[in-house]
């Protein structure tokens, strides 16, 4: 039950980063409208264009992972685990918990930047240009961290599931189907 619910707020998570980016590329064209036709361009393009790169990862990241769809050598991986399941599926389980260490050194790292930003009410941009808050980025770098961190603690728990002969079968997971 409580993975489901995860599973709901990770897919909740990747639609609003895919929301996100209909909605730059919206600003982008009105800014280039603006630009060309209008010779005025839309202040803050460029600097919310930025943040939202980070805050759309941040968003997308578990998404990712959890479809199996990050950087790593598959091939490699899925010629051992065809041939030595037990030494791939433990491979597998040690990425894992080398990324799960990874995003939960980000999150260590990034909470207290963002607890600043909150209690000095920093923002980005320049005061009488274009400014934007700065803490719902600092937060959303934290809660995709965090996210992506108990997606990789997921899968190693599954590989080593996997590595022990336990059952795996019916977790629908999609980076399962090369083990099974």
């Amino acid at each position: 039950m409580i993975l489901r619910v995860f599973d709901v707020v990770v897919r909740c998570m990747n639609a609003l980063g895919s929301l996100w980016i209909v909605v730059i590329m919206i600003l982008i064209n009105i800014d280039v409208i603006g630009r060309y036709v209008f010779n005025s361009p839309v202040r803050g393009v460029p600097l919310v264009i930025t943040m939202s790169l980070i805050a759309i990862v941040s968003l997308q990241l578990a998404d990712a992972l959890f479809a199996g769809r990050m950087t790593r050598n598959a091939a490699l991986i899925s010629r051992l685990i065809e041939r030595k399941p037990r030494v791939g599926r433990a491979l597998n389980s040690l990425y894992y918990l080398i990324g799960a260490a990874f995003m939960v050194m980000i999150v260590w790292y990034s909470t207290p930047i963002f607890e600043k930003a909150w209690n000095t009410d920093s923002y980005l941009g320049n005061r009488g240009d274009f400014i934007l808050p700065d803490w719902p980025f600092k937060l959303l770098i934290v809660v995709g961290a965090s996210t992506t961190a108990i997606q990789y603690v997921r899968l190693a728990v599954l590989n080593t599931r996997a590595v022990l002969g336990l059952p795996t079968s019916g977790l629908d997971v999609p980076e399962l189907e090369t083990l099974d």
